[in-house]
């Protein structure tokens, strides 16, 4: 099963689209569970999460992949900023890479040429921290750092924060 962890800053505008394009996923089955972790302890995140099932949880931005890995119900993680969008199939480019790769994280990029370049640097150096867009086995989230690059999947994602 597959876990979503999102990190919130507290915009519910942010919040709501992020959301929005996660219930497809759940209506498939494909998505199980989500954690919503607030960073800012917004009451409307908090009520934003039971609304919709997901699990609620108050960490540090820098804790919140952490504390929100270690709340998932799935074995399976996929990290998003609230605002976060992924385009259209990412459901299917990210099953596909379950049934072929699960164990090697693997990254839905950003959309633009700025925000990949920067991934691109970010993920090359040693010692990497976890990221919105990673979908990474559960233990791998939980040591909060990847030993190698993760692999880029053919599916962007833009922010509508």
């Amino acid at each position: 099963m597959l876990t979503a962890v999102i990190r919130s800053d507290g915009s519910q505008q942010a919040l709501a689209a992020t959301l929005a394009v996660l219930i497809p996923a759940v209506a498939e089955g494909f998505l199980g569970h989500a954690v919503l972790v607030d960073t800012v302890g917004a009451p409307e995140t908090e009520r934003a999460a039971d609304a919709t099932g997901a699990r609620y949880l108050r960490a540090s931005h820098e804790q919140a992949w952490r504390e929100g890995a270690a709340h998932a119900r799935g074995d399976r993680l996929v990290l998003f900023e609230s605002g976060d969008v992924p385009q259209a199939h990412w459901v299917q480019a990210v099953e596909r890479h379950l049934l072929v790769a699960a164990a090697k994280p693997a990254l839905i990029p950003l959309e633009g040429a700025f925000a990949s370049l920067r991934e691109r640097l970010m993920f090359s150096l040693p010692g990497r921290g976890l990221a919105a867009g990673l979908v990474m086995p559960k233990a791998v989230a939980l040591t909060g750092r990847l030993d190698r690059a993760p692999v880029r999947l053919p599916v962007l994602r833009e922010w509508a924060g």
